[in-house]
C-alpha cells in the first residue's frame, strides 16, 4: 500500500518531468524527406530493466459528429509539437477528416508523412475546461500503456480526483496532447508517494499519475508512437510463401539436460521418482525475491477477501497440496544460502466441473539483480505432436482416453533445490506471513514439461519387462497428461489398461477420467475412474487432445460458438479463425476461405481494431452464418477394419488462384477386395501475396502432398502397401 503524506502546491508546474513516448514511423512508402510542413516528435525511452516507468493518461471528454461529450483516453507529451488522434478513434467518433501534408519528425533523423488531421473539441468531466484541437491522424500512436499490469495501490483522499482511474492497467491510447495544450492543463499541486517514485500531478482533469515502479519487467525497449504491429509481422512471415524453415541442428542445453536427468534422477523406496532441475547458471546470481512474493500476497488477499468462493477453493487447493505432502513449511530459523520465492495467483474456471481454481506459479518473476528462477532453468527438449498422437489413435478398434491424476504433482524434486520453489501465504489479511517449499514437480517452471515427460519415458524404460504394453503407449500415445490409445481387441485393451494402471502406480500415479467406446472397456474401470456414464447419454462428447470425440458414435465432432454482430473488426475475425481448432484439417475447405479473407484484410492495411469494409463485411457475415454448418461434419475415428488386409494412402494436390492445398485419405482393403475409405489429413496454404502463376502454385501443392505423407507414414506407423499420389497438374508432373 502506498501512502502519501503531504501535498506540495508550492512547486512550480515546470518541475514535473515526463517520459514522453518515442515516436517509431512505419517502414512503409509512407516516410519521407521533409519536404513539406513539418512536426516534431520528442523522443522518450523506456527501458524494461530494472524499472517500470508510469506515463501520465488522463480520461478526456471529446465530441464527435453530433456534438456528443464521448470519453477517451489520452497520453500526455510534452515532447511533442503536435496533437494526435488514432485513425480508429477519428472513425468511431465519425469526425471528418481534412486532408494536410504534414511530415513529422520522429527519432533517429526519420520522418513519417500524415495526410489527414480532425477538429475536436476537449473537455474534462465537468466541463470547465474546453479546448478546440487540431489533430493529426495516424495509424496508431503506441502499443497499451503500461505494457503490463503495474500492482500499485494508490490510497488518496476522497478530495482527490485521478485524471486515470485505472493507469495501472494496460489499455489502448486514442489521443495524444502534445505541448500546443500540456501547460494548459497544468495545476497547482503535487503529491509524492512515500518510499517510491510516484508523483501525483494536479491538472485540469484531475492528478495524472507519473514516474517509475520497482517492479522488473521483461527486458526490451518500448518505442511508442506509431509502431510496426508485432501481429501484422506474424501475420505477414505467415503468407510468405518464400519463407525457410531453419533446419534443426544439434540443441546443445537439450543434450545437457538430458545428460543431467540421466546422471541425477532415482527413486526412492516407494518408487517415486526424485528429479534434479538443470542450471545453466550458478543460484547465487538470484537476488532477493520473497519481498516481491510478499507484496503479491498482499495484492491477492484484496481479492480473496472480496470474493468468498475464491478464498474457499484457494484455501481448499493449498490444504491439498500440503496433506498430500506436496509442500512444506519452513520451520528452519536460519536462511539457506539460496532460496527463490515464487508468487502465485488463481485463476477461476467457473465452467470446469472439477477443477474451478488453477493456482498459477510464476517463476519468471524477477528477483531483485533482474534475474528469476526460469532466467537460469535449463527448459530441456520437449518433442510432443498433437497431429501423431491422434492419427495413432485412429488405428484402435477398442479406443480410450484417461489422464494422468496430478502428474507434475507425483514427481520429486531433490530436497537439495526445494528452496529454490519456496511460496509465502498467510491465513488472513493482517495474519503472520508463512514461507513453505514446494517439493515437487511445478507448474509454472520452464523445465517442468520436459521433467514430467522425461519421467514418463524413464518409467517406461525401467518397467519395459514387467508392463511391454505399457512401455509402449507411455512412449508413443501420450500427450503431456493425457494417454489416448487402445487395442486390436476388448481382451488386449484391458490387458493394456491394466498394465498402465499398475506400471503408474509403481511410481505413484494414478489414472482417471477414464473414456472409451466400449462399454465393457469401461466396466474393466473403477467406478470413480470414469468421467462419465457410458449410458446415460449416448450423445455425450469428450475433449481429447483439443477436439471433440464422441465415444458412443466413435466420431470426431465439432462444435462453433460465434455471434453474429451488425459488424466485425479484423482482431475479431482472427480470433473465430484461431477458435476453429482442427489440427488434422478435416475442415480444410472452411479454414482456407477464412484464411483468404483475413489475407484480403491484411492486404488492406487495415489495424486489429478496426471495422471491416462494406465488401468484405457482407462476406465474413455470409461466412459466419454458415460455420453452424460445422455441427453436421462427423469424422470416422477407426480407419481401419476387424479383418483388414492391406492398407493404401490416396493422395491428392490442387491449387488455384487464392489458395493450394493437400489432402489424404487412407484406402482400407478387406475381405472380397472391398475397401473402406477415410480421409486422414489436409492442409491447405493460402496463395502468397506476389502473383505466382498456376502451375507453380500446383508444384506446391505436390511439394505440401508428399510432406503430409512422409508425416502421416511416420505418425501412423502402419505397414502400407502402396501410396497413390494424384495431381492435375500436366506441367508441374513435368518439372
Amino acid at each position: 500500500m502506498i501512502h502519501f503524506p503531504r501535498e506540495n502546491s508550492g512547486n512550480p508546474a515546470s518541475n514535473l518531468k515526463l517520459d514522453a513516448p518515442a515516436f517509431v514511423p512505419k517502414q512503409s512508402e509512407e516516410t519521407a524527406e521533409a519536404n513539406s510542413q513539418s512536426q516534431f516528435v520528442a523522443t522518450g525511452i523506456e527501458k524494461g530493466k530494472p524499472k517500470n516507468v508510469l506515463l501520465s493518461t488522463i480520461r478526456a471528454l471529446v465530441k464527435n459528429k453530433f456534438s456528443e461529450w464521448v470519453e477517451v483516453r489520452c497520453l500526455l507529451d510534452v515532447g511533442s509539437q503536435s496533437c494526435l488522434c488514432t485513425r480508429a478513434c477519428a472513425e468511431r467518433l465519425q469526425l471528418r477528416m481534412e486532408k494536410v501534408n504534414t511530415v513529422v519528425s520522429c527519432v533517429n533523423d526519420a520522418s513519417m508523412i500524415v495526410k489527414n488531421c480532425v477538429k475536436t473539441s476537449v473537455a474534462n468531466r465537468d466541463k470547465s475546461f474546453k479546448r478546440e484541437l487540431l489533430m493529426l491522424v495516424v495509424n496508431k500512436i503506441t502499443d497499451f500503456i503500461p505494457n503490463k499490469v503495474i500492482n500499485v495501490d494508490v490510497d488518496v483522499s476522497e478530495f482527490v480526483s485521478l485524471a486515470d482511474p485505472s493507469f495501472n492497467v494496460p489499455d489502448k491510447i486514442d489521443m495524444l496532447l502534445g505541448a500546443e495544450i500540456f501547460y494548459e492543463l497544468l495545476r497547482p499541486g503535487q503529491i509524492y508517494a512515500q518510499n517510491s517514485q510516484l508523483l501525483l500531478q494536479n491538472t485540469v482533469f484531475g492528478y495524472v499519475v507519473s514516474g517509475s515502479v520497482d517492479q522488473v519487467v521483461e527486458d526490451r525497449v518500448h518505442c511508442g508512437l506509431i509502431l510496426d504491429d508485432d501481429l501484422n509481422k506474424t501475420l505477414k512471415q505467415f503468407w510468405e510463401i518464400e519463407s525457410v524453415d531453419v533446419e534443426c541442428t544439434g540443441n546443445t542445453e537439450a543434450s545437457l539436460c538430458e545428460d543431467h536427468f540421466v546422471r541425477t534422477h532415482k527413486r526412492n523406496k516407494e518408487g517415486i521418482y526424485v528429479v534434479s532441475m538443470a542450471l545453466s547458471r550458478d543460484p547465487s546470481c538470484l537476488g532477493n525475491s520473497k519481498d516481491m512474493a510478499v507484496r503479491q500476497l498482499n495484492s491477492l488477499w484484496k481479492r480473496l477477501s472480496r470474493d468468498s468462493e475464491y478464498l474457499s477453493l484457494y484455501t481448499d487447493f493449498l490444504r491439498e497440496y500440503e496433506d498430500l505432502g506436496h509442500l512444506e513449511r519452513v520451520v528452519e530459523s536460519s536462511e539457506p544460502p539460496t532460496q527463490y520465492y515464487i508468487p502465485h495467483h488463481g485463476v477461476l474456471r467457473p465452467d470446469k466441473l472439477t477443477t474451478k481454481l488453477r493456482v498459477v506459479f510464476n517463476a519468471s518473476s524477477p528477483t531483485t539483480t533482474g534475474i528469476s528462477l526460469n532466467d537460469i532453468l535449463m527448459k530441456g527438449d520437449v518433442i510432443e505432436d498433437v497431429f501423431q498422437t491422434i492419427s495413432r489413435f485412429r488405428r484402435h478398434k477398442f479406443a480410450f482416453t484417461t489422464d494422468i491424476q496430478k502428474m507434475y504433482r507425483q514427481i520429486l524434486i531433490d530436497p537439495d533445490q526445494q528452496d529454490l520453489q519456496r511460496i509465502v501465504w498467510k491465513t488472513g489479511p493482517n495474519a503472520e506471513v508463512s514461507a513453505y517449499r514446494l517439493k515437487t514437480v511445478t507448474y509454472g517452471m520452464s523445465n517442468a514439461p520436459f521433467l514430467a515427460i522425461r519421467t514418463l519415458q524413464q518409467l517406461a524404460e525401467d518397467e519395459k519387462s514387467r508392463f511391454p504394453l505399457a512401455s509402449e503407449v507411455l512412449l508413443h500415445d501420450t500427450y503431456m497428461d493425457d494417454i489416448v490409445s487402445g487395442a486390436p481387441d476388448l481382451e488386449t485393451a484391458r490387458r493394456l489398461q491394466s498394465q498402465l494402471r499398475d506400471a503408474l502406480k509403481s511410481c505413484g500415479m494414478t489414472l482417471h477420467k477414464w473414456s472409451s467406446n466400449s462399454p465393457e472397456l469401461l466396466n474393466s474401470s473403477l467406478s470413480t475412474d470414469v468421467e462419465h456414464s457410458f449410458s446415460i447419454d449416448t450423445d455425450l462428447s469428450v475433449k481429447t487432445l483439443g477436439i471433440s470425440w464422441k465415444p458412443f458414435q466413435d466420431r470426431f465432432v465439432f462444435k462453433v460458438s460465434i455471434s453474429i454482430k451488425p459488424s466485425y473488426t479484423k482482431r475479431e475475425v482472427l480470433s473465430v479463425i484461431a477458435r476453429l481448432y482442427d489440427p488434422l484439417g478435416f475442415l480444410g475447405p472452411v479454414l482456407t476461405r477464412a484464411k483468404v479473407l483475413l489475407q484480403r484484410l491484411w492486404q488492406q492495411r487495415l489495424d486489429w481494431d478496426d471495422v471491416l469494409p462494406n465488401p468484405i463485411a457482407d462476406e465474413w457475415k455470409e461466412f459466419v452464418t454458415t460455420m453452424k454448418c460445422i455441427e453436421k461434419v462427423k469424422i470416422i475415428r477407426f480407419i481401419l477394419t476387424d479383418t483388414w488386409l492391406r492398407v493404401v494412402l490416396q493422395g491428392f494436390a490442387d491449387a488455384s488462384e487464392a489458395a493450394y492445398g493437400a489432402v489424404v485419405y487412407l484406402q482400407c482393403f478387406y475381405q472380397n477386395n472391398s475397401a473402406k475409405v477415410t480421409i486422414l489429413a489436409s492442409k491447405s496454404r493460402v496463395a502468397p501475396i506476389r502473383v505466382i502463376s498456376i502451375p507453380r502454385l500446383e508444384l506446391c501443392a505436390c511439394v505440401l502432398l508428399t510432406q503430409l505423407v512422409q508425416k502421416i507414414r511416420s505418425s501412423l506407423r502402419l505397414e502400407i502397401s502402396d501410396i497413390v499420389l494424384h495431381t492435375d497438374s500436366t506441367i508441374a508432373l513435368a518439372w
